[in-house]
């Protein structure tokens, strides 16, 4: 290919619109579905984050790094632990918006939901953090 026909088509490709990756859909974290269970069954932390980190732990729209970003949680923000990702890397959590307002107990899934699983609706923020960041302490 000559000089002036490999110019022609680099100006051909770079005016292509470059097709973007569109993030993962929404999904919201599902709480309840076990009958003899609270409709959020465990407690968690965000774990002691590393210094020079970045200070925070993102909380997603979808369990995926890719997700929307809806919230930034601190060391030692209890979360309600409610929902899982089919990979496991995932937690969907429930936890009260601002740090130190309502406990957890206020997010309305301290006891059993109806017999099938539905997506969270009540008081408290919702979304996903990854598992490694979250440590269990009760249920």
């Amino acid at each position: 290919m000559n000089r002036a026909a490999f110019l022609a088509c680099a100006l051909v490709a770079a005016a292509l619109p470059v097709a973007a990756k569109a993030p993962p859909a929404v999904r919201p974290v599902m709480v309840g579905g076990e009958p003899e269970l609270d409709a959020c069954p465990s407690v968690g932390a965000i774990i002691p984050l590393r210094k020079g980190g970045d200070g925070f732990v993102a909380v997603r729209a979808a369990p995926s790094v890719k997700a929307r970003m809806l919230d930034k949680l601190e060391s030692g923000r209890e979360l309600l632990l409610c929902d899982d990702s089919a990979d496991g890397q995932w937690v969907g959590v429930v936890y009260p918006e601002p740090f130190g307002g309502p406990v957890v107990t206020d997010c309305r899934v301290s006891s059993p939901v109806a017999d099938k699983r539905k997506a969270y609706d009540g008081p408290c923020l919702s979304g996903w953090v990854a598992r490694r960041f979250v440590t269990v302490i009760a249920g």
